[in-house]
């Protein structure tokens, strides 16, 4: 058993990432440097219909990595992480429209805007 560096939770060893806050350590970077950093999660995709991911950064260096769900992962930790883009976009709300236009887009969002 290992203790999370991030929540404090004891957890198997053998799980690449802690189950109830989904964090991991940062080992070393990919140039074989130590960082220590703690790998947060910032959101979680399926890759061509795969088996659903945790994408996390390390919060010292920026490194992205994706880590696979596993069944004893805290679900509610899981749908927080997959649900925070929705509530807090990487972009403003109220540059959807130019954002849309910008990227090529078809359709008006002048109806959502109030």
């Amino acid at each position: 058993m290992i203790e999370c560096e991030n929540c404090g939770t004891m957890y198997d060893e053998s799980l690449d990432h802690c189950p109830e806050c989904l964090s991991s350590v940062h080992e070393t970077n990919d140039d074989g440097e130590e960082c220590g950093g703690i790998y947060e999660p910032i959101s979680v995709w399926i890759k061509d219909k795969g088996r659903p991911e945790i994408i996390c950064r390390c919060q010292f260096c920026g490194a992205l990595k994706t880590e696979l769900i596993d069944h004893d992962d805290n679900p509610v930790t899981i749908m927080s992480v997959a649900t925070k883009p929705l509530a807090n976009p990487p972009f403003p709300i109220e540059r959807l429209q130019e954002l849309t236009d910008l990227m090529g887009g078809q359709g008006d969002m002048s109806g959502y805007y109030r």
